[in-house]
């Protein structure tokens, strides 16, 4: 093992220690302490050698594999949250352009079909308004969201709950794939084979709502993830939306229809988002007939350029 490998896997072990700030693991690599050293003195701190030797090994296996690091460009800004925050992300495509705006569009697994349609519609909105769309991979809002944006050929982000080697949930390598073909990104904070622990959508949430612009919650029940990622972006002083299919009295609509007694906005179209410049508005086909229509389920739509 060369220098850089192991300088990489000593930074590795000290960005694990979450029980740290970002500004102490920071400090501790600027240092150049080593593990043992920092061990004998904090006897929280732990070494983590199994996962720092993974995450090398999953860095030698393709030059799209790399790390951003707190205090890079691409690193989001997590204020004014302060515990157990990544020092790292592993990244699997291309890096994300935190200069572009990014639509969090989040939601429940057991999404209604209405609800499904309009979270592909809201991806494939965004992307042909030239923004990038983050989510988190659960099947239902979060995957219909995602597709849209694929749909759109614009970057899309995933962030994973689990490793990067580890395919949860099932038949998603294809989508991550073609999100990264799009000029998107797969992130995790974990370990290449760690499994989805239930702690760790926590996580994702907060990196999801890290990266988005604003959120999105489609629809979803009164007990959702989803609503942790609107807390979390509130938190950080970002605008947070409710789709039009998240509002009645559904039980996958309990979450929804409760932060819309709230105050927060309900919006049915991207083009509805305060502040934001658009020039494409995606509406159903309706039977028109066209060699660009884009399909999801059976459903066609059509982008419609507006004209100002």
């Amino acid at each position: 093992m060369d220098i850089d490998c192991i300088e990489i896997e000593r930074r590795l072990a000290i960005g694990f220690n979450d029980h740290l700030s970002l500004a102490a693991r920071h400090r501790l690599v600027c240092s150049g302490r080593q593990v043992d050293e920092i061990s004998y003195t904090d006897h929280r701190f732990k070494p983590y050698i199994r996962e720092t030797r993974d995450i090398l090994h999953w860095l030698s296996r393709s030059p799209a594999h790399t790390i951003i690091w707190y205090g890079d460009m691409e690193y989001p800004s997590f204020n004014p949250l302060r515990a157990h925050l990544p020092y790292m992300l592993l990244c699997d495509g291309h890096r994300p352009d935190i200069s572009i705006p990014c639509a969090a569009i989040v939601g429940t697994r057991h999404a209604t079909y209405a609800a499904l349609q309009q979270a592909f519609r809201l991806g494939l909105e965004a992307t042909e308004n030239g923004l990038s769309v983050i989510s988190g991979f659960a099947e239902g809002i979060d995957q219909a969201g995602m597709t849209g944006a694929i749909n759109g050929h614009g970057p899309c982000i995933g962030v994973l709950a689990c490793g990067h080697d580890v395919e949860y949930p099932c038949l998603t390598m294809d989508m991550r794939r073609r999100m990264i073909d799009e000029g998107g990104c797969v992130l995790s904070r974990f370990a290449p084979e760690t499994t989805s622990y239930k702690s760790n959508f926590i996580s994702r949430n907060m990196i999801i709502a890290a990266y988005g612009s604003f959120v999105i919650a489609v629809q979803a029940p009164g007990k959702s993830g989803t609503l942790s990622t609107c807390d979390y972006a509130m938190q950080m002083g970002k605008d947070v939306y409710v789709g039009s299919q998240g509002i009645g009295d559904r039980f996958v609509q309990a979450g929804t229809t409760a932060l819309f007694n709230e105050g927060t906005k309900v919006i049915g179209s991207i083009t509805e988002v305060e502040g934001l410049q658009h020039a494409s508005i995606v509406v159903e086909a309706k039977g028109r007939i066209s060699g660009s229509n884009i399909r999801f389920g059976d459903c066609e739509y059509m982008v419609k350029k507006e004209v100002s």
